[in-house]
């Protein structure tokens, strides 16, 4: 197995962006995610709780064929409020959600960061090159779909203010 990091960043509130989100609206987009991870992750086909107790949820995801990371995997995550969400692979794959405030501690300048160690099997360098192309797009497209997805939820009232 081979280590691949990788990392990216969006902000939350551009400007024009509306409505403008707040830490307890993104908050509870995130733990929503966590429960319907396939209704914010596109790539998700399906997400089953298997178990919940003192704040820890194991789930199981199933990724649609050829544009995950691998086809499934069984999750165990851990919510650390208001900051991040951890996911941990049975494999030792990590992701993890982080929301932080920019420079000016306004809501403008709110941002999410998703955070990934992959352990990818060793790969011929083209092969690997290819993967960390599409992984890189997957974080992006997972970024700002998850944003996108919680300003939807609180403009149609899944998520409240």
């Amino acid at each position: 197995m081979a280590p691949l990091y990788l990392a990216y960043t969006s902000r939350i509130n551009p400007s024009g962006a509306s409505p403008v989100l707040t830490v307890p609206q993104v908050w509870q987009g995130l733990q929503r995610k966590i429960r319907f991870a396939q209704e914010f992750v596109k790539i998700i086909e399906s997400c089953d709780v298997l178990s919940e107790k003192d704040g820890v949820v194991e789930r199981f995801v199933k990724f649609q064929a050829g544009l995950g990371p691998k086809d499934s995997a069984k999750e165990t995550v851990v919510s650390f409020e208001p900051a991040w969400v951890d996911f941990r692979q049975e494999d030792g794959t990590t992701i993890r959600n982080v929301v932080s405030d920019g420079p000016s501690g306004q809501p403008e300048d709110l941002h999410m960061t998703y955070i990934f160690e992959f352990n990818l099997p060793d790969l011929p360098e083209a092969e690997r090159e290819a993967k960390e192309k599409q992984l890189k797009g997957m974080a992006k497209m997972a970024v700002e779909s998850s944003i996108t997805v919680i300003r939807e939820m609180v403009v149609d009232g899944r998520i409240q203010s």
